[in-house]
């Protein structure tokens, strides 16, 4: 276990240097989030917005979910605390970070489902020209669901999308 956090260690100290460029204006996509519950809650799918303002380290996500009877709502922020390219001709990389998650949804208008966590998002980007940006991630959360209070809870989440750089 020691030599693996040595590793990890040196891997970021190695990597400092070779952050992502990134456009300096405002990210503006499109994003799909698909969430693998280690409790009876199941898997769920949202679709919404991903946000990314100027001088704000902040990855936002804004997620709806609208079914049969079924009304819901997902706000996720994300700081990416590692970027490295590994492609630089077309800006290929990947990036780790530490994130939050607020939800809530309600069943046939009745009394609404809150949950509250932090996220680790792990992921890959392609920015092959400077305005367009694919990414797809893995964000392990665990957090506190209300209503019925449950903790800890948890879920495996998975975001897919692209984002416009202006």
């Amino acid at each position: 276990m020691k030599k693996l956090i040595l590793v990890f260690v040196l891997a970021i100290i190695v990597s400092a240097g070779a952050f992502a460029e990134r456009p300096g204006g405002w990210g503006v996509g499109l994003v799909g989030q698909s969430n693998f519950a280690w409790d009876n809650f199941g898997q769920t799918s949202w679709w919404g917005v991903s946000l990314k303002a100027p001088q704000l380290p902040i990855y936002w996500g804004i997620h709806l979910r609208f079914q049969s009877g079924l009304f819901g709502m997902s706000v996720v922020g994300d700081y990416y605390f590692l970027e490295q390219v590994i492609v630089p001709d077309v800006n290929f990389g990947w990036f780790l970070g530490l994130g939050g998650n607020v939800s809530f949804w309600t069943y046939d208008g009745g009394s609404p489902s809150v949950f509250l966590g932090g996220r680790i998002p792990v992921g890959l980007y392609i920015m092959p020209v400077d305005f367009f940006e694919a990414f797809l991630n893995l964000a392990p959360t665990l957090g506190l669901h209300i209503n019925p209070a449950s903790f800890p809870e948890g879920f495996l989440g998975f975001d897919f999308g692209v984002r416009f750089w202006f």
